[in-house]
């Protein structure tokens, strides 16, 4: 028998047929294997949790095995959940109030804390006693309670220090400013300035010591004019201080140094009142037009008076003169032949007299007086004037001049005239005055000039300054007098006199510098 025999079947039908039938019963058994693992690692991966994105509370108490369906949670736990979801202080605090010894105390008043730090970093930024105390509103008993009541403590005791030192400085402030102000100088304002340079005197000293530094500079500028007592002088003050302590007495000063233009003023009581005539040009001495004027009353020239000058409104009376004699200036007391003193022209004074009398108001003013010129003399008479007599007529004449009238029984009188004196001198002003308010200019009583006697004019000075050429014993006398007819009564007409004569017709006028 061979071992090959291919015919060879096993004794068993049924296994036969098993084997050729399909194996479906093993396969739905892997697939419900399969979809048992899959199930599991399905559960598995659905428990999986991300650490980092659960707070730590909640990693904590979840249970290590989370059953299919938790459990009901208690009330402490419901009360934590319900905090974490407000996130307040409030909200922890409530949770602290209602479980004090809760499950979740600790991790309550861990926030709490936080909250509380937060409120002190604030406070302590602030660093105000506010804001510690607005910290201690909130937190009472928080855990820098105490150190908050230090801090306000301590605040508040600085403060109290710094007005106590202030008070105590505001007091040694008023007592310095006290004393400064009762020594009243430059000094006592600096050493309180010194002390308290921001104090609230302080304003009040500088501006003291400024006024005094000026004041000072003031007095020295005022002193420095008064003694040049020039017109410049004091301008220079008023251009220096226009608000010194001194301008009216500058003003003042000026004008009577160099009063304006026809101002009127007296530089005393007793002094002759003056007017100020204006610089200008003139022809002087008799025209050729003129058939009665003498050969000393000529040739004609044009005169330049460079500067003002002041001259007598009226002739010097004897009460001024008089008032000379008082004072010792004047030595000879004049005669008025009976016609009475007061305000009637002096007379009976020579050219020496006239003189000291000039020299009198110089030292009694300060300023400088003298008798006029001829120049200056017929410069005032004619104020502007080329007529031969004040009127320009002989009736018009009677106006202006007291002279001889027909009521006088002189051949040269003018008839034309009543004389209200006959015969005598008028009270000065009684006349009319000329255009530059002189009255008496010629009439009344014949004047005194500074001029020497000349046989012309020719040569004669044209700056309105004296002539020294001639005869100085004697001197002329301009303007006529109570005695004289027309023809003496002329703007131009002159006459000489020794200088030693006195007589009952010849009197002076004087005139006074303008200072520049």
């Amino acid at each position: 028998m061979s071992d090959k025999n291919t015919d060879w079947q096993p004794p068993n039908d049924n296994f036969n047929v098993r084997e050729e039938r399909a194996p479906w019963g093993r396969y739905f058994v892997y697939m419900l294997l399969l979809g048992a693992v899959a199930a599991g690692g399905i559960w598995l991966a659905s428990q999986v949790v991300v650490t980092d994105k659960i707070p730590d509370q909640a990693r904590i108490d979840l249970p290590a095995e989370t059953p299919s369906e938790a459990p009901p949670m208690g009330a402490d736990e419901a009360a934590w959940v319900l905090a974490l979801e407000k996130d307040t202080l409030d909200g922890y605090r409530e949770y602290l109030a209602e479980f004090p010894e809760g499950r979740f105390a600790a991790k309550a008043q861990e926030q709490i804390d936080i909250y509380d730090n937060r409120a002190w970093a604030t406070a302590e930024q602030r660093n105000t006693i506010a804001g510690y105390e607005d910290y201690l509103t909130d937190w009472e008993d928080g855990l820098h309670a105490d150190k908050a009541r230090e801090r306000v403590a301590e605040m508040k005791a600085a403060i109290d220090a710094a007005e106590r030192d202030a008070a105590e400085r505001a007091a040694r402030e008023r007592a310095d400013w006290t004393q400064a102000a009762r020594d009243n100088t430059v000094a006592s304002y600096q050493t309180y300035l010194d002390q308290h340079p921001t104090g609230v005197n302080a304003g009040e000293a500088r501006s003291r010591i400024a006024t005094m530094r000026a004041s000072t500079a003031d007095t020295a500028a005022w002193n420095a004019a008064k003694a040049a007592n020039q017109a410049d002088a004091y301008q220079q003050y008023l251009t220096s201080f226009p608000q010194g302590a001194f301008v009216a007495q500058a003003m003042a000063a000026i004008e009577q140094l160099r009063p304006s233009v026809g101002k009127i003023f007296s530089d005393c009581d007793a002094c002759p009142s003056m007017t100020v005539l204006p610089s200008g040009n003139d022809t002087l001495g008799a025209l050729d037009t003129d058939e009665t004027a003498r050969a000393n009353e000529k040739p004609a020239r044009p005169v330049t008076i460079g500067t003002p000058f002041a001259i007598g409104v009226r002739e010097v009376t004897f009460a001024e003169y008089d008032a000379c004699i008082a004072a010792g200036g004047c030595s000879t007391r004049p005669d008025d032949k009976g016609w009475g003193r007061g305000t009637r022209p002096v007379i009976n004074v020579s050219f020496a007299d006239a003189q000291a009398y000039a020299s009198w108001l110089s030292s009694s003013t300060g300023h400088t007086y003298s008798l006029p010129t001829e120049a200056q003399w017929e410069y005032a008479a004619r104020a502007g004037a080329n007529d031969l007599y004040p009127g320009g007529s002989l009736s018009a004449l009677c106006a202006f001049a007291n002279g001889a009238s027909k009521e006088t029984p002189v051949a040269w009188a003018n008839a034309d005239c009543t004389d209200p004196g006959v015969g005598r001198t008028l009270p000065v002003g009684t006349l009319s005055a000329n255009a530059f308010k002189l009255r008496d200019m010629v009439g009344n009583v014949a004047e005194w000039t500074l001029d020497c006697n000349t046989l012309n004019l020719r040569d004669a000075p044209v700056d309105g300054s004296a002539d020294a050429r001639g005869s100085c014993g004697q001197r002329a006398v301009r303007g006529g007098s109570w005695f004289s007819g027309p023809d003496d009564l002329r703007y131009s007409a002159r006459m000489m006199l020794r200088r030693g004569d006195r007589n009952d017709f010849t009197g002076f006028r004087v005139i006074r510098k303008i200072a520049g």
